[in-house]
């Protein structure tokens, strides 16, 4: 059976230009509590760091029926040109968590940021079968349906204005 994390990198990888990758990222903590662009930003005035983005694949959560679910997260760090090593200073990040290289969704956010109300997208969570984009809204949890993860349903939301997003299937995914 295929888990939760091979499935949202196929569905993912199906509407990147650029491969996917899952890279080894060091935890240095010592940022701010859930901004982690801003935390990636304060590190640009070192020099050789950059900022890149993808995903925290969170640790699977177990649910009733034996069923598991798997929230994937978009999130910002830095990778360190001279040492060749990524780096995350923003605190809180679960145990267990991989990372993700997705630079398709970093390039989305710097080509659009005009456009922007955020430079993070919603959150994607497989369960029960399916994804799911999630987001906090108003003191409560905004779930959908993902019918695909394309860049542009990721960021709907975020975007001004609000774009009519339709289905596309890439041709990787129809059979």
């Amino acid at each position: 059976m295929e888990s939760a994390l091979l499935k949202f990198l196929k569905r993912r990888q199906a509407y990147c230009k650029r491969a996917l990758d899952v890279v080894c990222v060091e935890n240095l903590g010592g940022g701010a509590v859930n901004t982690c662009f801003g935390n990636a930003h304060d590190q640009l005035r070192q020099q050789g760091v950059t900022i890149v983005s993808g995903w925290l694949a969170e640790p699977l959560q177990p649910m009733q029926n034996s069923q598991a679910q798997r929230q994937f997260t978009q999130h910002w760090w830095n990778f360190d040109e001279r040492r060749g090593e990524y780096f995350d200073t923003s605190p809180e990040i679960e145990k267990g968590s991989i990372y993700i290289l997705d630079y398709d969704i970093a390039q989305f956010a710097i080509d659009n940021n005009e456009l922007l109300s955020s430079c993070v997208s919603r959150s994607v969570v497989y369960c029960s079968g399916g994804f799911y984009t999630i987001e906090f809204v108003s003191n409560s949890y905004d779930l959908q349906p993902a019918p695909d993860l394309s860049t542009e349903r990721l960021f709907a939301s975020f975007l001004q204005p609000k774009p009519h997003i339709e289905l596309v299937v890439p041709a990787s995914l129809s059979n």
